[in-house]
């Protein structure tokens, strides 16, 4: 059939709507009003042999910004040929909390439960950043979820997982992002319970990997099915092995070969199969002749090396000057974050690497230790030492120069307050207004000395506008 006749009705306790819709197979169809919620709507792909004669497996996804049609045809693909129905909200947001996020979402799977031929044994879920916290949250609390793919980001409450549970888990993360250190350990966690977990690698400058990585992390729920069930016969391990094979062979094409001999040892825990594994030896071994690989699997190992070295270094030393609150110690962490830029700025890229993970782990650190404190009520002088380190580890962020303007105002250090909105305003920051709504600086916000900074450098200021040669 072409097109596919549904009459979808919408339940609360009793029937309240009917409304007759007519969808294309093989085509996005977007904004489907969610049941019981009629201010949310979805995209929703299905595939050109979707019938109602069977169950269907399907993928629901959670995207950051809401993009429920763009995501969709990202995995239209994937839903055509691993034979799933594909749908996404357009409501989940950054901007929302979690909680909120989460019931979004599980009022979407509700909705496509009752709309669509659904298997409830192959429910999945996905998203990126905030989305991922979402797709994994949603699993905590359904019990029908068999798979997550996180990207990006990740939510974990051990509270929630049972070991007869058992979803799979994949996990995707750009290779300098310093989210890779938890994701390890949430990978390891999940797999002591005897949960399948994987983790892939990659590189984009955008929020989501390539397609045919994301088809890829997808394939580990489509594995399962095909051992688990053997009806299953819309794709075939081997195709999915072919795949990973292009992945890995345009990796070796891009000269990228410590990459896809990594890629290659992936693959070869998930294709056990005897004559899969001899190809992927192959593969490895004629890798492992090339000089190239030889001299990145040495820079590799190298920072791997210092990584771990520097990572367990910054651990102690921070911890130790936040609680001494040595300021005299900042010297020290500047000339850090000063070696982690020229790492970022190497062309060996296993150093690059390092130096993005590392000063983004700083970052983190700062971060949570600020809002820690915070909560605690912790001392004025800590609150500000850990803001000036915001301000070091991530230059060019304004919220730790905001947090100490704010900071040193409401405890009368305005030659604090000052120095760091110079600072600020040094980076290139141009936002007037904002300036002039940092809580606590009431009184400093109407002084000469702070407009006349302000003047300076985005030439006017909301009060006292003198020129600047005027005293």
């Amino acid at each position: 059939m072409k097109y596919l006749f549904l009459t979808f009705f919408m339940f609360s306790s009793v029937l309240i709507s009917a409304q007759q819709l007519t969808l294309k197979k093989g085509i996005v169809t977007d904004s489907l009003i969610v049941a019981n919620a009629s201010n949310e709507t979805f995209s929703i792909y299905l595939p050109t042999s979707y019938t109602t004669e069977k169950t269907w497996p399907i993928i629901v996804i959670f995207d950051s910004e809401g993009r429920g049609k763009i995501v969709t045809q990202l995995f239209k693909k994937i839903g055509e040929e691993q034979g799933y129905i594909i749908a996404a909200s357009n409501n989940v947001s950054k901007d929302l909390d979690l909680l909120k996020n989460v019931e979004i979402g599980d009022r979407l799977i509700e909705t496509v439960q009752a709309y669509f031929s659904i298997d409830k044994n192959s429910i999945y879920t996905t998203g990126s950043n905030e989305g991922a916290e979402a797709a994994m949250a949603v699993s905590a609390i359904r019990t029908d979820i068999k798979g997550v793919m996180a990207i990006g980001d990740f939510w974990i409450n051990s509270e929630f997982l049972k070991k007869d549970k058992g979803y799979a888990f994949v996990g995707m993360i750009d290779y300098k992002d310093p989210d890779y250190y938890r994701l390890s350990d949430i990978s390891n966690y999940i797999s002591k319970i005897e949960y399948p977990s994987r983790i892939y690698l990659f590189t984009s400058a955008k929020e989501y990997p390539s397609a045919d990585l994301i088809y890829s992390g997808i394939s580990e729920f489509t594995l399962q099915r095909l051992k688990s069930d053997s009806t299953v016969n819309v794709i075939s391990a081997q195709k999915l092995f072919e795949q990973d094979l292009r992945i890995a062979e345009n990796l070796r094409r891009k000269l990228s070969f410590y990459e896809a001999y990594e890629f290659l040892d992936l693959m070869s825990q998930k294709f056990p199969v005897e004559g899969s594994q001899d190809i992927i030896r192959e593969m490895q071994k004629e890798i492992k002749k090339n000089k190239i690989y030889r001299s990145q699997r040495r820079n590799f190992a190298r920072a791997i090396t210092t990584e771990n070295f520097k990572k367990s270094e910054f651990s102690y030393y921070l911890a130790d000057d936040l609680a001494q609150i040595n300021f005299e110690n900042l010297g020290y962490w500047n000339q850090q974050i000063k070696e982690l830029e020229e790492n970022k700025s190497s062309e060996n890229i296993a150093e690059a690497r390092m130096g993005y993970r590392l000063q983004g782990y700083l970052q983190n650190m700062a971060q949570l230790s600020l809002v820690q404190f915070e909560e605690q009520g912790s001392s004025i002088d800590l609150l500000v030492f850990t803001a000036v380190l915001q301000t070091i580890f991530d230059k060019e962020n304004p919220k730790g120069y905001f947090k100490v303007i704010s900071l040193s105002a409401s405890d009368g250090d305005y030659e604090t307050a000052l120095l760091y909105l110079e600072d600020l305003l040094k980076t290139g920051y141009d936002n007037l207004d904002a300036l002039y709504t940092v809580p606590g600086t009431l009184d400093l916000k109407l002084s000469p000395e702070y407009n006349k900074i302000i003047k300076k450098y985005l030439g006017r200021s909301k009060f006292y506008n003198l020129n600047l040669e005027e005293n």
